[in-house]
């Protein structure tokens, strides 16, 4: 295997500066190489505690800039938020997928939307970088010379693409139907600029290792104690792959089915149907879609149910034999694995108004991020070696001209930054799945199991479009509610008063004992 690009960098003192950098930067919150699963976790915990204020304001806190920043302005000249693509020193992705959860939640979905917004306009930039200058994404130096850390947070492939769709869906909530319409045609167009985008990658991939002489097999991770067998278990293989959203392409059937357009309804129940085959839910819909009309008065409801939490990705250290100086070294090096946080509770069925109506699982996001980085590992794997391979070198060199000292300097900034990409969107939920119900307009009782007792709730149906979303987090339930006040001109039925505040249930409740929703 060739080192001699290696040995080039470190005399001209490239790559030494930028470890002994990230070796300085290494401690400090915000930084590329923290630890963004110890960071979430937390987060995390107050959710499922029902604190949602805590959460905000922690993750407000953990996500204050190294440094005194600039305001950003757009071009008219007013003061905007400066996110990455302004400076290095911007709010990441993660901060507004995070946001943007939590603030939906509270039933703030303006907020919620507008948070959301900003990551779109980073994914937005990932996708035009693409398809103006493929190169630029598909071979990146400083990626390949330190660590995948380092890159730039453009969101894994699943996270994309439920971007969309939470986007449409806080659109729906809030009776914005033109913008719901961008987002579920915007969802479709993502999912195939990412297939094209991971095939030229793999081929720049098996380009770049032939360059260099560096050959890779998964197996090898398998033998030296890497738990490949978790990312080919029944579930993950079953997926054609691990960023298609079935809940995306359902969502954009349900909605041009009760708005009247059954044409355009039929294509997202199909490509649902595709992801999820044995769905019930879907095949009911295909074919008949528009037949099962809501009578007067009444509204075809979605219900949208999430539990859990998305899993974690973490850092393990795998010994592979590295090409050093000619000979074989067996080199501690780092690979992610997707670690369940465990599995959230669904319940088989929501009660409403006394009537069951079955709740049917359409995303397991655990299984979707372990399909993504089994499609991913070789790419890792390669990226990995090659980076062993070059700092091997830079130690080397490190020591013979600036001996012991500097050797044991350039090593320590090797180990720092030679750790797995950890970021993900944790609080995404573990699972979604949907209900669906035809109700009379009005006040609707709801009541369902949550795994630590029962919950009984009120909700409120209003015009042809109702979408309740639930989130199930340890015993703590959060109900939201549409904003109906927003609808009353959209459609020509009666329209439905509207209650006075979007309810929220984020209260423990207590086991085999009815609890009431937190206000």
């Amino acid at each position: 295997m060739r080192t001699n690009n290696s040995i080039k960098l470190f005399k001209r003192g490239r790559l030494p500066i930028l470890l002994s950098g990230l070796l300085v930067l290494a401690g400090c919150a915000g930084n590329p190489l923290r630890s963004y699963d110890s960071e979430m976790r937390t987060t995390v915990a107050l959710v499922q505690g029902g604190q949602l204020e805590q959460a905000l304001q922690l993750l407000e806190k953990n996500n204050k800039p190294l440094f005194a920043a600039d305001e950003a302005r757009d071009k008219e000249g007013r003061a905007k938020e400066k996110t990455v693509l302004d400076s290095v020193n911007g709010r990441d992705i993660l901060y507004y997928f995070e946001k943007g959860e939590l603030l939906s939640l509270k039933t703030d979905y303006e907020g919620s939307r507008d948070s959301w917004l900003m990551a779109d306009e980073i994914v937005r930039t990932w996708e035009d970088d693409y398809r103006t200058n493929p190169t630029k994404l598909l071979g990146d130096i400083g990626a390949f010379l330190v660590s995948d850390r380092v890159r730039r947070y453009d969101g894994q492939d699943y996270e994309k693409v439920f971007l969309s769709a939470k986007l449409a869906l806080d659109h729906i909530l809030l009776g914005n139907f033109d913008h719901a319409r961008v987002e579920m045609k915007k969802t479709v167009e993502r999912e195939k600029l990412i297939e094209s985008f991971r095939e030229k990658e793999y081929e720049k991939l098996q380009e770049e290792q032939k360059q260099k002489g560096v050959k890779t097999d998964t197996k090898d991770l398998s033998a030296h104690g890497y738990p490949l067998d978790e990312l080919d278990a029944p579930e993950v293989r079953r997926l054609k792959n691990g960023y298609q959203n079935a809940f995306a392409h359902y969502l954009a059937g349900y909605f041009f089915e009760v708005t009247g357009e059954p044409s355009m309804a039929e294509p997202g129940y199909r490509n649902a149907l595709a992801l999820q085959p044995d769905s019930k839910l879907i095949k009911e819909k295909l074919g008949r879609t528009g037949s099962r009309r809501a009578g007067p008065g009444q509204t075809d409801v979605l219900f949208v149910v999430e539990s859990g939490f998305a899993p974690a990705w973490k850092s393990v250290t795998i010994p592979l034999p590295i090409p050093v100086n000619g000979r074989f070294v067996a080199t501690p090096l780092s690979f992610p694995i997707v670690k369940s946080e465990g599995k959230g509770y669904m319940p088989n069925a929501l009660r409403i108004n006394g009537k069951d109506y079955p709740v049917e699982t359409l995303v397991d996001v655990d299984a979707m991020a372990r399909r993504q980085l089994r499609d991913q590992l070789p790419g890792i794997m390669g990226r990995t070696v090659v980076r062993a391979v070059a700092k091997s070198a830079l130690q080397y060199q490190a020591q013979k001209k600036g001996g012991a000292v500097a050797g044991i300097i350039t090593g320590i900034a090797s180990v720092v930054t030679e750790q797995a990409d950890e970021r993900a969107w944790r609080t995404l939920p573990e699972r979604l799945a949907v209900a669906r119900a035809v109700l009379p307009r009005g006040s609707a009782a709801l009541e369902f199991d949550t795994g630590n007792g029962l919950f009984r709730g009120e909700v409120m149906v209003g015009n042809r479009v109702t979408v309740i979303p639930i989130r199930l987090a340890n015993g703590t339930v959060y109900v939201g509610q549409p904003r109906i006040e927003a609808w009353a001109d959209a459609f020509t039925d009666e329209p439905v008063k509207a209650p006075p505040r979007a309810r929220r249930a984020g209260a423990k409740q207590a086991p085999k004992k009815a609890g009431a929703a937190a206000q």
